[in-house]
């Protein structure tokens, strides 16, 4: 896990939002190979073993069910997803669960600060900016946080395409399968037969309020 995400994930307990503590175990330049995440709300802790956090209950936590995407690249699906998210600039956090997180280590070298991917393990030669979580119904962010979020059919619960929706910034891109429903605050773009692509509705400022200067 990539140091500096630490400072975007949150607690997936229903509290106050607040950021988590990190202790460090082991460090592999910048990334965290074991340590654990700590909610200094409720106390629920969150371990980082071999790189990967698990933001899930004790008894789901199974090794064996987390493996590295295949080494093979898709470049159509790439070109796919990069179009769909928008990702014609660098910077900010890209979320990719599903057949999407094939796609992990094309889509870092496009420029997000940060590329997660879901219920996977990053691969030994991946770039040090993926990181892999491994997550329930809520995906662990601070609102706000994610620039794109792409997940695919076995990864596009319901529950977790509505929490994704709810952690974009504005102008921030959700994917999801059609069988998928369009969760609330984003707006419909496309869809084709396999996908639909939606954008996060930007928030007004609020009105500044104008007052005669003195002569």
């Amino acid at each position: 896990m990539f140091i500096e995400l630490v400072d975007s994930l949150r607690c997936v307990e229903p509290h106050e939002d607040t950021w988590l503590v990190a202790s460090v175990f082991r460090m592999d330049g910048r990334h965290i190979v074991e340590g654990i995440l700590g909610c200094p709300v409720c106390r629920r802790q969150y371990p980082v073993r071999d790189g990967v956090g698990w933001f899930v209950e004790s008894s789901d936590m199974d090794p064996r069910h987390v493996a590295a995407p295949p080494t093979t690249i898709d470049a159509d699906l790439v070109a796919r997803g990069a179009a769909l998210l928008g990702l014609s600039d660098p910077g900010g956090i890209v979320v990719l669960g599903g057949h999407w997180v094939r796609c992990a280590d094309a889509i870092s070298e496009l420029g997000p600060a940060h590329t997660v991917i879901l219920d996977a393990m990053p691969r030994a030669e991946s770039a040090q900016e993926i990181s892999g979580l491994v997550v329930g119904e809520r995906l662990p962010f601070a609102a706000g946080a994610l620039r794109g979020v792409a997940l695919g059919t076995e990864s596009a619960h319901a529950e977790r395409v509505a929490s994704a929706a709810a952690l974009l910034r504005p102008r921030g891109r959700l994917v999801a399968p059609v069988s998928a429903p369009l969760p609330d605050g984003v707006i419909e773009l496309a869809r084709d037969a396999d996908d639909w692509v939606a954008e996060r509705a930007a928030t007004a400022s609020p009105p500044v309020p104008l007052r005669l200067a003195r002569r």
